[in-house]
């Protein structure tokens, strides 16, 4: 049994649960206390559970099937977490899909190379890079 740890993230347009262990034992009191204040500022906003848990007692297994009846959006973060979430709740659960890593951020942000930069190579002057020509740089 792995403790429970949850992380409640208040967005403009979803108020997010973030839960990462076993739903089971006093962590899911405490989760459905936490939920419960939570909803007085929930004011028509979605209400997304961002699952990572795969084992539950009955108290967890009833807190998973109440939001997911009263309209939650119920996302998996593994496979094992969607088939545990889909055996309680009898419906799919989507998947939380992976995030781009940090270098193809950098390449989706950065501008395609021109052909005559990718082509040619620069050099450095005194005032700034200009490109040289093919016979230049045969020199």
């Amino acid at each position: 049994m792995s403790q429970l740890d949850y992380y409640i993230h208040d967005h403009s347009d979803a108020l997010r649960l973030s839960i990462i262990g076993d739903l089971s034992g006093p962590g899911v009191v405490s989760l459905d206390q936490a939920w419960r204040t939570a909803t007085s500022i929930l004011d028509g906003r979605e209400l997304v559970i961002d699952l990572a848990a795969t084992c539950a007692d009955e108290h967890g297994r009833n807190l998973l099937l109440c939001w997911h009846r009263m309209g939650a959006r119920i996302i998996a973060r593994s496979s094992e977490s969607r088939a545990f979430a889909e055996g309680i709740v009898g419906t799919p659960i989507p998947i939380l899909a992976a995030k781009p890593g940090w270098w193809q951020r950098l390449r989706d942000f950065l501008p395609p190379r021109s052909a005559v930069a990718a082509n040619e190579p620069a050099q450095a002057t005194r005032t700034g890079t200009r490109l040289l020509g093919v016979e230049e740089c045969r020199e």
